[in-house]
């Protein structure tokens, strides 16, 4: 498990401290706060990734299929789809 240190506005923390039985509550309920965070973060960069993916997949397949409706078929339709 990875350490940081992060730094806190004390005012903030103090007025949240009499919601935590102790320190060590407090701490356990920071760690999962940020945990929770970076997983939201990830899923977001995931989701993100694979629409734009999707979109080029999308984007591809129309061009591809317009050109074969068309007549004008590549002769090399992997160029299609290279990145």
């Amino acid at each position: 498990m990875c350490t940081y240190n992060i730094t806190l506005n004390d005012t903030l923390v103090e007025k949240a401290r009499p919601a935590f039985a102790d320190d060590k509550a407090l701490q356990q309920w920071l760690q999962e706060q940020v945990s929770a965070i970076l997983e939201h973060y990830l899923n977001s960069r995931i989701e993100s990734e694979s629409t734009q993916q999707h979109t080029m997949v999308k984007e591809s397949l129309a061009t591809a299929f317009n050109e074969l409706h068309s007549g004008q078929a590549k002769k090399n339709a992997r160029s299609l789809f290279a990145q």
